[in-house]
This record gives structure tokens, C-alpha cells and sequence, in this order.
């Protein structure tokens, strides 16, 4: 049986924009107890509309490393369900090159997508991404301020006004 060393909250009730209708997601890294042939584990699992992403320990940092947004979140999550690895969260820093590259290219998706829920993503990508430029890592929750800032740019903004901003490298 793998070993869960870390499980997080994740998705809008880890961002704090979960409202009535959403979905519980939960981010979940293991030790695996038999090895695989494979580089990457991940498995994603909707169960009575609870997401849960889990993946193996390799593959997690990889995926940070990478830049992934979910799995930094999870890194840098405050709210730890299980965390067996703590002292590895609290020293991670970001890479922040690759974090940067992956950011920008799913804040433009994003936009380019026209969906408000999806637009309010790119935001909070752009806030973390500023926070992790300063000082390699970010918290993935957002304060009152920050979603009062989100509300106030979606609605001032045109899509391309706003991935002007984004892409400005202002961070």
C-alpha cells in the first residue's frame, strides 16, 4: 500500500474562492511501495464530486521544479491535511525561470479562454508569481484584498489589456 507523506486542500477551497457549488479537490503525494517502470506517477481520481490528484514524491518535484501550478500550491499550502514533509516545504524554493515560463503560458491560455472563472485563475497565477519573484515561494490563499483586486481587474480590463499586464513581467 503506498504511503501518504503529504495531502493538502486544493483548487478553490485552498485558493478561498470556493462558493456552494464547488467541488472538493485534494492534492495528495505518496510514496509508492513497489516501483513502477514509470518516470511519472500521477493519478487523478472524481469520486461523489470529490477530485483527488495523487502522485509519487519523484514526480511531485519534478513537477514543481517544472513550474506546475498545482503542485506549487501544494508545496507552498498552509493547510496540510498530513504533512510528513515539512521540513522539505518550508526550504523549497522555486525554480523560478521555469515557474515563470509555465505561469505565463497558462495565464495567456487563460485569458485567451474568455471565461471569467478562468480569467480570475490567470490573477491569482499573476499574484503568486509576483510573490514567488521576491522570495522563492508564495502563499496559494488569497487574502480579502487579493480577491477585492481580482473583482476590481476583471472588470476594468479587456482580454488584452489584461494579458498586457500579465505578460509585463511587472514582477
Amino acid at each position: 500500500m503506498d504511503r501518504v507523506i503529504f495531502k493538502t486542500p486544493h483548487g478553490s477551497h485552498l485558493y478561498g474562492l470556493a462558493h456552494e457549488n464547488s467541488d472538493e479537490d485534494f492534492y495528495t503525494v505518496v510514496v509508492r511501495d513497489k516501483r513502477g517502470k514509470r518516470y511519472k506517477y500521477a493519478k487523478q481520481s472524481i469520486v461523489d464530486g470529490v477530485d483527488s490528484l495523487t502522485v509519487d514524491v519523484g514526480t511531485w518535484l519534478r513537477l514543481c521544479d517544472k513550474g506546475v501550478p498545482q503542485a506549487l500550491e501544494a508545496m507552498f499550502s498552509p493547510v496540510p491535511l498530513v504533512d510528513e514533509v515539512g521540513a522539505l516545504r518550508n526550504s523549497y524554493r522555486v525554480n523560478f525561470d521555469h515557474m515563470r515560463d509555465t505561469y505565463q503560458r497558462t495565464m495567456q491560455n487563460f485569458v485567451v479562454s474568455g471565461d471569467d472563472k478562468r480569467r480570475r485563475h490567470a490573477l491569482r497565477l499573476y499574484l503568486n508569481l509576483k510573490v514567488a519573484s521576491r522570495r522563492g515561494r508564495f502563499n496559494p490563499v488569497l487574502s480579502d484584498r487579493q480577491k477585492w483586486w481580482m473583482g476590481q481587474v476583471l472588470g476594468l480590463f479587456s482580454d488584452e489589456e489584461l494579458l498586457g499586464m500579465l505578460l509585463s513581467n511587472g514582477y
